[in-house]
């Protein structure tokens, strides 16, 4: 069966998407299985909903499982639910909810159809998206002291850093969508930098790492 991954900042709206796909897949409630998990997801937390999956659907043809994460998960706990992502089960569809698919492994977003959600909160100004676009069009020929320093200014804390990031992936994101929808030549260095920052986004979100130094070996590598 196909898996989901919904990515939004509105968990009412991310979780009515979530029961719609459901109802387009003729599975009625008793057969969908809500699971929300509030911190941080851990890999014990998918160990045991993975004992649920193989379960049989009590009245419908399929049954739908709905893994909500705005915490985020772990790294163990990602490639725990990569591996059953790649041997899904028959008769059970997935659907994890997160609030940024920057959270998430790309060996996930891979494996599953990835729909993004727009909150209020992700619209941003054509003057943060030229900031955006000028910090990263000027880094190949900066110097490792603006580098560092860029770490600097925006690593002073967890929460800001995440924050930065988020904007950078979103904008970049678009910026990204919209020159392959205009049809021009996507430059694949921008796929690269995108990545990166994802990772760099996962990393901080999920372990201990001062975010300062994760956003230093980010701008020096950039």
């Amino acid at each position: 069966m196909q898996s989901f991954l919904i990515s939004s900042k509105d968990r009412e709206a991310a979780l009515k998407k979530a029961l719609s796909i459901c109802s387009q897949n003729k599975i009625e409630g008793i057969d969908i299985e809500n699971v929300s998990f509030e911190k941080l997801a851990g890999i014990e937390d998918i160990r045991t909903v993975q004992k649920r999956l193989y379960l049989k659907p009590f009245k419908s043809d399929t049954k739908g499982i709905i893994l909500q994460a705005p915490g985020g998960l772990t790294i163990d706990s990602q490639n725990c639910l990569l591996k059953v992502l790649e041997e899904p089960p028959n008769n059970t569809i997935i659907i994890l909810v997160v609030e940024n698919s920057a959270q998430v492994l790309p060996t996930i977003l891979s494996r599953c159809k990835v729909i993004e959600i727009e909150s209020k909160r992700e619209k941003f100004s054509e003057k943060e998206k030229e900031q955006v676009i000028d910090i990263l069009s000027s880094l190949p020929g900066s110097g490792i002291g603006k580098r560092l320093k860029l770490a600097q200014d925006f690593g002073k804390n967890r929460e800001e850093a995440m924050a930065w990031l988020e904007k950078m992936i979103i904008i970049l994101r678009k910026n990204i969508i919209d020159e392959i929808s205009k049809r021009n030549n996507l430059k694949s260095d921008k796929i690269k930098i995108l990545k990166t920052m994802q990772d760099t986004y996962t990393i901080i979100k999920t372990t201990n790492i001062n975010q300062r130094f994760a956003l230093e070996n980010l701008f020096l590598n950039l």
